[in-house]
């Protein structure tokens, strides 16, 4: 007879398997477990877990849904889910670590450590993009097979290490044994053949720290003159290019150097961009070479700032991943060096040494995981502006917005950004837009957004927007203190005003200061008052003394309204 396993749930014991066949109640009742109970299946090959705590063996059997993680060591499932999930066996296995409900931490849903891998991945792989479509754009002379900066397609075996169970009976040779794998999937994972690819493009020399080019030097002017024949190669050994994360800092370094270097020379086309490559690359070599002279014999140069703040900037944004370097390093076979250990806690926010490693290794990866994502938002620099790939842009830009029906706020950002870099592409960009607009002119979100948008670009484009005054006011109906807002802002953004954007900006104006609601009449007189002080001879000074008669003044109007 087959041994009926019965689980504590909040209602009693049940049977996992009646509860699956619907024999007694209870199929979506909770049943807790501590995280121990998935050891047993961590160390197979033949098992598969996830993140949430689910089981599966191959495709004989498993718990594959209703698992999640409600608190720190402690999973969740579904009485009827296990009993159709595990066979009898592994029952018995799962009985053995059961919770009583009564025990369970209430409050606030549980952040599990793994979610935080799994977001570090993802920006990761974001950043493998970027760079990629960055190398595909902007380097033509370089034979690139795998553009990625991160090389994660070996990452599975590191991944299954570091997301096993952890808890304060860890050890400290399982607690190394992470660190380890956790270098693995970041540090080492940096595609250094791709970096150095593009440095020797430059200057081989980039591939080199400071001291180790000052090596270099002393040995190719001194020491390979006076050493024996037999013994050369031996000089060349100790001066072994960049590796890892320092490669990586330094490659960071030289996409922001590149850039500025694009932008100082005004090129804004594709094929000045080929034309100037060499000088470009000169240039780059010529900064890098006079930051080394500094750092090594400390001769001033033009840019030492520059360089210095944005080398700060890029160890600072990637502290923690020199931390996580370091944490490997202080590893020796039989624990950590005492000294260099509490340091490092120190600088994870730790005052004294804990012996729960969870808690270390959690605080780690959290740490670790923002420099990724500063890797991404901060550090990988946008490209530098290229009319021509900006024209594609505005294609799949326009696309989106005619295509989205709900999120048009952010694609006008994006269009917007366009003008600021090639203000020439105003025709083009506004005619996709009122094609679109046609199509949407009844869409109270597309026409608020539009408004906006129309006052964002008179930063930019300045009183071309004058043109555009009929959409903005279609947005009157929808939110007036809005739409007053975008007439003030494109009045200051403004050299002259046209005729007829003056005489219908003065009309709803006047109009607005009538209105009973105050946000709408303080818009008003912000018009008002950017008028007179923008444009003073424009405004009927008397009429608009008359309106404002018994109204509270928001702005310094009395004294321009005031016959001299």
């Amino acid at each position: 007879m087959v041994k009926d396993v019965k689980f504590i749930t909040r209602n009693g014991l049940k049977s996992a398997k009646k509860a699956a066949t619907h024999k007694v109640d209870g199929f979506l009742e909770k049943v807790y477990f501590k995280e121990e109970v998935l050891k047993k299946y961590e160390s197979h090959k033949g098992f598969s877990i996830g993140d949430n705590g689910t089981v599966l063996f191959g495709n004989k059997w498993g718990l594959f849904r209703g698992v999640y993680r409600v608190a720190k060591g402690i999973i969740a499932t579904n009485l009827g889910d296990i009993g159709e999930g595990l066979p009898n066996k592994e029952l018995e296995h799962w009985k053995k670590y059961n919770i009583n409900p009564s025990k369970i931490p209430t409050g606030k849903s549980y952040f599990d450590f793994r979610d935080t891998i799994r977001r570090m991945i993802h920006f990761m792989n974001l950043s493998n993009e970027r760079v990629a479509n960055h190398l595909k754009k902007f380097y033509f002379n370089i034979d690139i097979t795998d553009r990625k900066l991160f090389d994660l397609t070996r990452m599975e075996n590191a991944l299954d290490h570091i997301k096993k169970v952890i808890n304060k009976e860890t050890t400290v040779d399982d607690f190394q044994a992470r660190i380890i794998f956790l270098n693995i999937l970041i540090l080492e994972s940096i595609n250094i053949e791709l970096i150095n690819k593009v440095f020797k493009a430059i200057n081989k020399d980039l591939c080199y720290s400071y001291e180790k080019l000052a090596l270099k030097e002393i040995s190719n002017k001194y020491l390979k003159k006076s050493t024996p024949k037999k013994l050369k190669s031996s000089l060349d050994g100790s001066i072994e290019p960049l590796r890892s994360l320092k490669l990586l800092q330094k490659f960071l370094l030289l996409l922001k150097v590149r850039h500025d270097v694009i932008i100082s020379l005004g090129i804004k086309r594709i094929e000045d961009l080929k034309k100037k490559e060499k000088d470009i690359y000169s240039k780059i070599s010529n900064e890098f070479t006079n930051l080394y002279k500094y750092k090594t014999y400390g001769t001033l140069f033009k840019n030492k700032d520059y360089f210095l703040q944005n080398e700060k900037l890029i160890e600072d944004e990637t502290k923690f991943l020199k931390l996580l370097n370091r944490f490997r390093s202080s590893s020796a076979a039989h624990g950590f060096n005492e000294k260099e250990y509490k340091e490092i806690l120190l600088q994870l926010g730790f005052k004294e040494v804990i012996e729960d490693y969870s808690i270390i290794y959690e605080t780690l990866i959290s740490r670790v995981s923002y420099d990724i994502e500063h890797i991404y938002f901060s550090l990988l620099t946008p490209d530098p502006p290229i009319i021509d790939y900006y024209k594609e842009y505005l294609k799949h830009s326009l696309k989106e917005l005619k295509d989205n029906s709900k999120e048009y706020k952010y694609v006008f950002e994006e269009l917007a950004s366009y003008l600021d870099d090639f203000p020439e592409m105003y025709d083009d960009l506004i005619n996709g837009v009122l094609k679109i607009y046609s199509e949407k002119k009844s869409n109270k979100n597309f026409v608020l957004e539009f408004g906006c948008f129309i006052e964002n670009i008179s930063y930019s484009v300045k009183e071309k927007t004058q043109e555009l005054v009929e959409y903005i006011l279609e947005g009157y109906g929808y939110n007036k203190p809005i739409t007053l807002a975008h007439l003030s802002h494109i009045i200051k953004n403004s050299n002259k005003l046209s005729k007829n954007f003056y005489n219908k900006t003065y009309e709803i104006a006047k109009k607005s200061l009538a209105d009973k609601d105050v946000d709408v009449g303080f818009c008003a007189q912000h018009i008002i008052f950017c008028l007179i002080e923008k444009f003073p001879n424009k405004l009927n000074k008397k009429e608009i003394a008359e309106l404002l008669k018994g109204k509270k003044i928001y702005f310094d109007l009395k004294k321009h309204l005031q016959p001299k």
